[in-house]
C-alpha cells in the first residue's frame, strides 16, 4: 500500500461511458447524468492498488462467508466513530443494502402475511418497492415540510404517524441520514421515535448508509440510544456510498438481538447470495486505509453543496433543501414554469435528475447528485437555469 499522503484531484473528469456505468449509459450522450447516487470520483489509491493486486492473482473464487479481518474492521470503526461497541457475531453480511430492506420485510411477512410497514416520504424508492417485492403493505407518512423563503426543512410529523399507523404495522423503516432530504435526525427526534415504536411494539430497520457523509449535526446510530433500541433494531451500513464503491455492492446488517438475528438469517435462506470477494476486499481496504481520501472528499462535497445551493437559489421560484448530509440535493419546482413536470422538462433541456414521483411525492420535485466535478456540476446548474429562462 502507498505510504505517502496524496492530494486527490476531485476536479478530474473520468470518462465512465465505456465501463458499463448505469449512471452514464441510461441516457443518451447528449444528456448530463446527475441522478443515481454514485459519485464520479476515483477511489482511494489503497483501494485501487489492493483490488488490482487481488485481481492479478487470476483466481476468482467464492468469498469467505465470515471474513474475520473485515468483521474486525467494522467493529473497530463503529467503536471509533460512535462509541458503539458490538460483537462480531452481530454482523450479518449482505450482497447489498436494498437486499437488507427486503429481507427484513420478508421476515415480517413470514410472521404475518397481512403485516404493514411504515416509512417516511419523500422516501428512498426501494423502501416503496418493498410492498411489490414482498407483499407487505407500505404506509408512507409524509415528513412535515417547513418553508422559510426558498429554503425547505423536513421534520418528522409524529402526530401524523399516530394517525396513519395501523394495528397490522410491525416495522418502521427509518432512513437516517434521510434520503432524499439529507436530514440528520437529532437525539431528541430519535428518542421520540423510540417512544413511538415502544408504544406500538414495532421493529426498526435503520438505513444508515450515508452516516459518514454528514455536514451539520451528528450522526447517532438509532440502535445506540437505549437498550430497548438495541434489541429491536436492524441497522444497515456499507462502505459503498462513503467510499464510492457501489458497483462492488455489499453491505452489513448489525443485529445485536440474537433471536432477531436468527430470524433474519432464516428469512435469507435460499434467497440471498454471499458477498463477493471484491466487495469484501474493497470494504476492508476502505475501512483500513480510506480515511485520508474521505477527509478530502468531504471538503470537496461540502464546497459543492454550498456552491450549488448558492447558484440554484438565484432561480426565481425554486425552493430547495440544504442537506445536512449526503451528496444529494432535493429541489422543488412547484413555483416555477416546470411545476409538476420538472424531471421531464429538465431532461428535455439536457440534464437527468431523479424524478420526485419515484420518491412517493409530486413531480415538481427532483433530486440532484452533486457528487461530481465542479465543472460538471456547473454545467448542470447552467442547464437548469437556462431551462427556466
Amino acid at each position: 500500500m502507498s505510504q505517502y499522503k496524496k492530494i486527490y484531484d476531485f476536479d478530474q473528469i473520468i470518462n465512465r461511458r465505456n465501463n458499463n456505468s448505469d449512471k452514464w449509459t441510461a441516457y443518451s450522450k447528449e444528456i448530463l447524468p446527475m441522478w443515481i447516487a454514485d459519485m464520479d470520483f476515483v477511489a482511494a489509491d489503497e483501494i485501487i492498488e489492493g483490488l488490482v493486486a487481488m485481481s492479478q492473482k487470476g483466481v476468482y473464487g467464492y468469498g469467505k462467508v465470515r471474513p474475520e479481518r473485515l468483521l474486525e474492521a467494522i467493529v473497530y470503526r463503529l467503536q471509533r466513530l460512535y462509541g458503539w461497541t458490538i460483537a462480531k457475531e452481530s454482523i450479518v453480511m449482505l450482497p447489498s443494502l436494498v437486499t437488507g430492506f427486503n429481507i427484513a420485510a420478508n421476515m415480517v411477512y413470514r410472521r404475518n402475511p397481512n403485516a404493514h410497514y411504515l416509512y417516511h416520504t419523500p422516501a428512498y424508492p426501494p423502501f416503496i418497492s418493498i410492498e411489490q417485492n414482498v407483499g407487505t403493505k407500505g404506509i408512507g407518512v409524509p415528513l412535515k415540510e417547513i418553508v422559510e423563503g426558498h429554503i425547505i426543512r423536513y421534520e418528522i410529523d409524529f402526530a401524523l404517524m399516530e394517525e396513519m399507523i395501523t394495528p397490522e404495522t410491525e416495522i418502521l423503516m427509518l432512513c437516517n441520514p434521510q434520503n432524499p432530504s439529507g436530514r440528520v435526525f437529532t437525539k431528541e427526534e430519535l428518542l421520540e421515535i423510540e417512544r413511538f415504536v415502544i408504544k406500538h411494539d414495532l421493529l426498526v430497520l435503520s438505513d444508515e448508509i450515508h452516516a459518514e457523509l454528514v455536514w451539520e449535526g451528528e450522526h447517532i446510530p438509532y440502535a445506540t440510544i437505549s437498550e430497548d433500541a438495541k434489541n429491536r433494531t436492524i441497522t444497515l451500513i456499507s462502505a459503498s456510498k462513503t467510499f464510492n464503491l457501489p458497483g462492488l455492492s455489499g453491505g452489513f446488517a448489525i443485529i445485536e438481538n440474537e433471536a432477531l438475528r436468527d430470524e433474519y438469517h432464516k428469512a435469507m435462506i435460499g434467497l440471498v447470495p454471499r458477498m463477493n470477494v471484491y466487495a469484501i476486499k474493497g470494504a476492508e481496504l476502505a475501512f483500513d486505509y480510506g480515511d485520508e481520501w474521505l477527509s478530502q472528499l468531504k471538503e470537496y462535497l461540502i464546497a459543492n453543496r454550498d456552491h450549488a445551493v448558492a447558484e440554484l437559489s438565484k432561480i426565481e421560484g425554486l425552493r430547495l433543501v440544504v442537506p445536512e448530509a449526503t451528496f444529494l440535493l432535493w429541489l422543488d419546482f412547484s413555483n416555477t414554469a416546470h411545476k409538476d413536470e420538472a424531471y421531464k422538462r429538465l431532461l428535455e433541456a439536457g440534464v437527468a435528475l431523479n424524478d420526485g414521483k419515484t420518491f412517493g411525492v409530486g413531480g415538481h420535485y427532483v433530486r440532484l447528485n452533486f457528487g461530481t466535478s465542479r465543472e460538471l456540476l456547473d454545467k448542470a446548474i447552467s442547464i437548469i437555469q437556462n431551462s427556466l429562462q
